[in-house]
């Protein structure tokens, strides 16, 4: 009998921590301006096509010009200009902290701060890191974020994506 009432027991833990699993991954699943700003700030630095996708219809939806596609060209011209391939260019953001402000219910200011760092593949990361190699730049600037359709997007005029 005392068999039967442990493997109920632990039945039971198992059970409860399925669910509580199952309920914290929805929960995570939630974006918040943060998230937008802090996910395209990664692919803006490190140079991913896929910035885009965090960006407002309002700047992706110019049908003459391609914003992402010509930021990714001026940054490819200007490595070229320097002698470095457009690797050289690819930035990691670490010590990401953000302040959320919210504007209205749809609209949101985000400042993030971080470092970045040269990334040019993970060893160069790891041995730079190791060896105390290349410079940290210091990223502080506000981002404005718009929920659009259910999800926060970068809007306004996100770092230099933009050529004034």
């Amino acid at each position: 009998m005392d068999s039967g009432n442990k493997f109920l027991a632990i039945a039971f833990v198992v059970i409860v921590a399925f669910i509580l699993q199952i309920v914290l991954v929805i929960a995570d699943n939630k974006q918040t301006p943060s998230d937008a700003a802090v996910d395209f700030s990664k692919a803006y630095f490190m140079l991913d096509r896929d910035m885009a996708g965090s960006l407002c219809r309002e700047i992706i939806e110019n049908e003459e010009v391609d914003v992402v596609g010509e930021y990714l060209q001026r940054v490819a011209d200007e490595a070229k200009a320097n002698g470095f391939g457009v690797s050289w260019m690819k930035m990691a953001l670490s010590h990401i902290e953000t302040k959320t402000e919210m504007v209205d219910e749809n609209t949101a200011e985000v400042n993030i701060t971080s470092s970045r760092r040269r990334s040019l593949n993970p060893i160069f990361a790891i041995v730079a890191k190791v060896f105390f190699l290349g410079e940290t730049y210091h990223v502080e600037d506000t981002l404005t974020v718009v929920n659009e359709d259910g999800h926060w997007k970068v809007c306004g005029q996100p770092y230099d994506l933009i050529e004034s």
